[in-house]
């Protein structure tokens, strides 16, 4: 009895009648799709003349104009490796690895504050009133709590809502903002300086909610939607109902734990954690990263210590983790170069020394390694050259079809026989045999997987004579 899934019982009653004659006409893929010489120099005939007229390859265009027009039907993967391989097309690589990005949560409650400024517009009848709301955030816990609404971005406003922080929870170390007017004018500047309140810029790569007042003010306006009062206004009434709305979000939301966290960040605010906890979790993360793994991967996240502490780089405990972690989806080959480039960047210009940096210089490097791995991929398989050479190749040996039976027949008695002059001869028969049939596979695996299928109905040979049998194959493929 046959063991079929049901699935294909289903295709084949939807393909075929009761006494199995197809129903509908399948596609030829499989078929027509095969890529020989004559249809890559139809391909790039059509591409250099759109070339030539000026034009860029649209390729989903061009795909449906060589079936329409030639009867070619490819996929568009294939005809961009076609084009890719004869130089007509740009290659990419689209192959995903990690990001590196510096972190900016930090390990103390009220060391560093996010603070940033949005507009809000209230409605009113007709009317339309635009406030500038500015926000501190604490980066570690997330906890909201100063504001304050101003006409538009001023120093005054950025002041009073640090003020109103200190207030409850005393004088941040830093502040985190972007390159506001507000943000950067002398008289915030002044004040900063005068509290002893480092200025943090927001760098590069940072994702949205990663601690800053840019995911702050989405849930807000998320949560509070548009503001439309059908009255009769006064300024005055419009700020005193944005002020409120603002009062209520922020309670609530102090008392919202975020997802995956047990605590609210009003419980989070107040919490302190002992040097015990800290040194606990620190080895539970060490003791995870001494698990079983690839020794290439600690090759690699032993590479980027090496960097960092060579060059002196100066990253925190984040930062660190995420490089480990990232570095091990890059090649060592794209680790090595990129730190040659390092080097010569940092003898340059003193500044580049920093860890982002230099994961911009091995995310390029990486890329470029990997596209031309896919060029040389698809320069081997759809070079119209080679193809051409293939198909002569082909035509030579025509006349002598040499089958992976007449290999196993030769290997057969070269691993049986007694006479060493026999055995010689079988040898150089069962090599010649190979050269064939290289020619006549696109891919060793295939072969290999053949070879090693038909020596294994070999009831005449024992384990070991097969074993010796596939050994000395093998040593052909190479």
């Amino acid at each position: 009895m046959l063991s079929l899934k049901i699935s294909t019982l289903s295709e084949w009653n939807q393909i075929f009648d009761e006494k199995m004659k197809p129903l509908i006409n399948l596609d030829l893929r499989g078929k027509t799709g095969k890529v020989t010489a004559d249809i890559v120099r139809k391909i790039i005939t059509s591409a250099k003349e759109i070339r030539d007229r000026g034009k860029h390859i649209r390729i989903k265009s061009f795909v449906r104009w060589l079936r329409e027009k030639h009867q070619i039907d490819l996929s568009k993967k294939t005809i961009i490796e076609i084009l890719i391989a004869n130089d007509l097309y740009q290659p990419s690589s689209r192959r995903r690895r990690p990001k590196f990005y510096q972190s900016l949560k930090q390990s103390i409650p009220n060391g560093l504050l996010s603070l940033d400024g949005s507009d809000f517009i209230i409605k009113m009848g007709e009317e339309y009133h635009k406030f500038n709301v500015e926000l501190a955030t604490d980066v570690k816990t997330f906890h909201h709590d100063a504001y304050n609404i101003t006409d538009t971005e001023i120093s005054e406003g950025v002041i009073k809502v640090v003020e109103k922080r200190k207030s409850i929870w005393g004088t941040p170390l830093g502040v985190l903002m972007d390159h506001g007017t507000a943000n950067l004018s002398q008289a915030s500047g002044k004040y900063f300086q005068e509290n002893n309140i480092e200025l943090v810029p927001v760098g590069p790569g940072n994702p949205k909610g990663n601690g800053t007042d840019e995911g702050a003010f989405s849930q807000m306006k998320k949560v509070i939607g548009p503001i439309i009062l059908d009255v009769s206004s006064r300024r005055a009434l419009a700020r005193s109902v944005l002020n409120k709305i603002i009062e209520v979000y922020i309670t609530m939301r102090n008392r919202t734990s975020r997802i995956g966290e047990s605590i609210s960040p009003d419980q989070a605010i107040t919490r302190k954690m002992t040097e015990e906890e800290r040194q606990l979790y620190r080895e539970r993360y060490r003791a995870r990263r001494r698990k079983k793994e690839d020794p290439e991967r600690q090759i690699k996240r032993d590479r980027i210590d090496w960097i960092i502490s060579h060059h002196g780089l100066e990253v925190d405990q984040y930062a660190l983790d995420r490089a480990r972690k990232c570095i091990v989806g890059y090649d060592l080959k794209a680790i090595n170069k990129s730190e040659e480039a390092f080097i010569r960047a940092i003898r340059r210009n003193s500044g580049r020394r920093v860890l982002p940096y230099f994961f911009g210089i091995l995310k390029r490097i990486q890329n470029d390694l990997d596209v031309a791995v896919y060029q040389a991929y698809c320069h081997k398989r759809y070079h119209y050259g080679e193809m051409c050479k293939k198909e002569r190749q082909q035509k030579e040996t025509a006349g002598e079809i040499i089958t992976v039976d007449d290999l196993i027949g030769m290997v057969e008695e070269a691993v049986t026989t007694s006479t060493g002059f026999i055995r010689d001869f079988c040898l150089k028969q069962v090599e010649h045999l190979v050269q064939i049939l290289r020619k006549q596979y696109q891919y060793t695996g295939a072969l290999k997987r053949k070879i090693l299928d038909a020596l294994g109905e070999l009831s005449e040979l024992s384990l070991a004579q097969r074993r010796e049998a596939f050994q000395l194959v093998e040593s052909y493929l190479i």
